[in-house]
């Protein structure tokens, strides 16, 4: 069970990183997902984390299995980074920016 947990944060720690790389990614929304799999591969070696050998799950050679891994870490920065775009949606619709912003920007009625 504890290997679902350690995807999870790596997921949440690869979507940071890329998300400090955010201005040099933003050209492109294809760059978003290169930019995942690559660093979700590269936080799985880093680690050396095989999810399939934490399973118990026999993988033709180990390198294929901490590859695989990376491709899910990957897809779980992408999960991480879909529902906190949720969550900030639903924060601003909650909370009326609009309103917020007038109000704290001494705006002035001009019609």
């Amino acid at each position: 069970m504890y290997a679902f947990g350690m995807v999870a944060l790596l997921g949440l720690a690869v979507l940071v990183v890329a998300k400090i790389a955010h201005r040099y990614l933003s050209v492109a929304q294809e760059f978003w997902a290169f930019a995942l799999v690559a660093l979700g591969m590269g936080a799985a070696w880093l680690a050396d984390f095989d999810l399939f050998g934490a399973w118990g799950l026999t993988v033709r050679n180990a390198t294929i299995g901490t590859t695989l891994t990376g491709f899910l870490v990957a897809g779980a920065a992408y999960f991480w980074r879909e529902i906190l775009y949720f969550f900030t949606g639903a924060a601003r619709k909650f909370t009326d920016e609009a309103k917020t912003i007038e109000k704290t920007g001494e705006l002035r009625r001009v019609a």
